[in-house]
């Protein structure tokens, strides 16, 4: 399975817990595990990061669909074992496939943001990505 299909697996996880369903098992590739398990253990800091670089709109008005997507790649860029833009790519094309170009043009949008923030942040509040 490509890092892809392990990717839309991960969004389909993350997306799924938006609602309150747990579809994890353990059958998912340890990559698909890495990226659900680190969102949600470094979810209060991702939505913050969200939150601190959204424009003009409210966090809970935010698509789950590019929400899902946006956690996914604030995990991969503030974890740093892939190049942010790499990451960021990513993220854009699981809004692109699950979603709408308008929620991937956003979710470009919000991710370069943090890309461009996130370690002084980070730093500020003393955070440890696990």
């Amino acid at each position: 399975m490509s890092r892809r299909e392990e990717r839309k697996e991960a969004f389909k996880l993350l997306f799924s817990s938006t609602f309150g369903i747990n579809n994890f098992s353990d059958d998912v590739s340890k990559f698909t595990k890495e990226i659900f398990t680190g969102v949600n253990e470094n979810i209060l800091i991702i939505d913050d990061l969200i939150k601190k670089n959204i424009r003009n709109w409210k966090f809970e008005r935010i698509s789950r669909i590019a929400k899902s997507a946006m956690r996914m790649g604030i995990y991969e860029v503030i974890k740093e074992e892939i190049p942010a833009p790499v990451a960021i790519n990513e993220a854009v094309e699981m809004a692109k496939i699950f979603g709408s170009e308008e929620e991937a043009n956003y979710v470009q949008a919000v991710l370069t943001s943090v890309a461009n923030s996130y370690k002084e942040y980070i730093k500020q509040n003393n955070f440890i990505v696990k």
